[in-house]
């Protein structure tokens, strides 16, 4: 008997039908509504009915959260109140909820949207008034109409928002003028013919000079945005079905762009990542595609700056690539890898990969088979060994129960990290941080039922484990709040206030240990209540990290730095509060 399906939506069922009970999977077609579906005969296919296993983590008391629609690639963690606990954000159907950790809503929210969100929400200060703002898209089923919504901590929209237009997945935040706000880069889709739109809005809502700029073929994932020439300014990475742009600051295309997929393959989803990979402080591009015929196999790139594609790639995966890929330095040879995982539905015929920069396979992948792996894969140290592990979406819901799983570095599986929600968690990556400051992991996720009731429910989990930023590359979706998708800026950093002592006056202390590898700690105090930055630069003077861009209340702060991700060499670290600046040398010795 063979499994046959007609596509009405962009997420949607099926039914085997069997002696033993019934189990729906979730499949979802490319941007252009193409899905490859696995045939075969259903007693080939693992049994159905699986009980899973109670829920190993304790859960929040509030949680789960239930909110009708669904959500995609997850939520965010962020600060909106005055008390020290970080509150949940999430883009769920036609809402935007905010959520303490306690269950209750945040002061002044949720929020109604026009139309479905098409992403995560996004934080950061988009005004230059040194508060930070959310920001969130929306848009029809074909993307071609919407809003694109900003709004204040307090739930009030932000002057000049929302803004009409079709906003197609994550909308994502980068100061591109270097003037301490931060611009929203997002997408619209175009029809008749199907092509796409790359859109930059300023914090007032108007649109930035040289944009927007066309692609040939309709917008395949959210942006990234940073700096890949070494000149210490960002560009604008995007993709289009069947290639990849990449555009200055002004709207102006970069030689050897758009990149034209060749392989037969097309993008849908994988975001790109900025990271640099041979070591010469220029950052190169990696994304997944997938094949629409053929095999249907997914490939994986890594470019340069000038469209070539980096020796020994791409590299092929079996079923498509949905998810953007991760870097992390997995196995401890001190020789960087690329994580993903591929996609099809219907069976259990996925695998996530994983390769070192030079292209080799790493001892224990691919792991598998498994489940759809459609977002990026969470990559931190979650069991206190001193090793990454992974954790990753799974397309199936049986008996209305979906879960998240999670994988040793070597790809052998650890049970206790297996999480079942309601509902399966496609499409949702989860976030990974110290939510209430008792210095211990905690884990964000969500599953969505959409057989029926669809909705949502968001989870939070306590792991018991204690909590170090240091260890964790990717605590959200494409790697921080921002979601600008630049491998190394996870923005998880710990600003803590060790002595309840006010300080005479300002001062910024010799970071220690130092030379440090691949995490330092930086200690300053502020004698006065005001907004301040801690910043890092390279020997070129470029900045290259944010650790502080606060209001910080009278205090001494000890703040990690983590610079994996960074090339050897001399650092500088800037702290400045109110009239007071001082730079300091430090020295990353890999």
């Amino acid at each position: 008997m063979k499994n046959l399906m007609l596509i009405f939506l962009m997420a949607f069922s099926y039914t085997v039908l069997c002696d033993e009970p019934t189990k729906n999977s979730q499949i979802i077609p490319d941007v252009m509504n193409k899905v490859f579906i696995y045939e075969n005969d259903v007693n080939s296919i693992r049994p159905y009915g699986k009980v899973y296993d109670a829920d190993t983590l304790p859960i929040f008391a509030g949680f789960p959260k239930v909110v009708s629609g669904q959500s995609v690639e997850g939520g965010i963690y962020c600060q909106m109140d005055a008390d020290p606990e970080l509150e949940i954000v999430y883009g769920i159907g036609t809402t935007l909820q905010a959520w303490n950790i306690d269950g209750s809503n945040v002061t002044g929210w949720p929020k109604t949207l026009s139309y479905n969100v098409q992403g995560a929400p996004s934080y950061g200060d988009i005004d230059g008034d040194g508060v930070a703002e959310i920001v969130i898209g929306s848009a029809n089923i074909t993307g071609t109409t919407g809003s694109l919504y900003a709004f204040e901590k307090d739930g009030s929209p932000v002057t000049g928002f929302p803004v009409t237009i079709g906003s197609a997945r994550t909308a994502i935040l980068c100061d591109l003028d270097l003037n301490g706000s931060l611009e929203i880069i997002t997408s619209k889709r175009l029809s008749s013919p199907s092509r796409g739109e790359i859109y930059v809005f300023k914090g007032d809502g108007t649109i930035y000079p040289g944009w927007p700029q066309p692609m040939d073929h309709v917008p395949a994932s959210s942006s990234a945005a940073g700096d890949i020439t070494g000149d210490g300014i960002p560009e604008i990475i995007s993709e289009a079905y069947t290639g990849l742009y990449v555009w200055d600051r002004d709207g102006n295309l970069l030689t050897g762009f758009p990149y034209v997929l060749s392989n037969g393959d097309v993008n849908s989803y994988s975001s790109p990542v900025l990271v640099d990979i041979d070591g010469d402080n220029i950052r190169e591009i990696a994304f997944g595609s997938h094949q629409t015929g053929g095999a249907g196999q997914g490939y994986v790139y890594i470019l340069k700056n000038d469209g070539t594609v980096l020796p020994n790639w791409p590299k092929t995966t079996t079923q498509w690539v949905y998810g953007p890929p991760v870097f992390g330095y997995v196995n401890d040879d001190n020789v960087l890898d690329l994580v993903v995982g591929d996609q099809i539905g219907g069976a259990l015929s996925d695998h996530v990969y994983a390769w070192d920069i030079n292209g080799n396979v790493l001892s224990g992948f691919p792991i598998g088979p498994v489940n759809a792996v459609n977002n990026q894969v969470a990559l931190g140290d979650i069991d206190n060994d001193g090793k990454l592990e992974l954790i990753i979406d799974d397309n199936v819901q049986d008996n209305s129960m979906g879960k998240y799983h999670a994988f040793n570095h070597d790809g052998t599986p650890i049970p206790e990290w297996d999480l079942p929600t309601s509902g399966t968690t496609m499409f949702n990556m989860p976030c990974l941080a110290d939510l209430n400051n008792d210095g211990l992991l905690d884990m964000v996720g969500a599953g969505i039922t959409l057989f029926g009731s669809n909705q949502t429910s968001a989870y939070i989990w306590n792991s018991g484990v204690s909590y170090d930023p240091a260890k964790i590359v990717n605590p959200v979706f494409q790697f921080n709040v921002r979601h600008n998708g630049v491998y190394g800026d996870n923005n998880l950093v710990s600003v803590q206030n060790y002595n309840n002592e006010v300080p005479e006056g300002f001062s910024l202390e010799q970071n220690y240990p130092n030379p440090f590898n691949p995490s330092t700690n930086l200690e300053f105090g502020i004698s006065d209540l005001g907004f301040v930055t801690l910043k890092i630069y390279d020997i070129l003077g470029n900045e290259v990290a944010t650790l502080v861009n606060e209001n910080l209340s009278p205090g001494s702060y000890n703040v990690k730095w983590n610079a994996t991700g960074y090339t050897s060499g001399i650092y500088f670290y800037k702290l400045e509060a109110g009239d007071f600046s001082e730079t300091k040398r430090m020295i990353l010795l890999k």
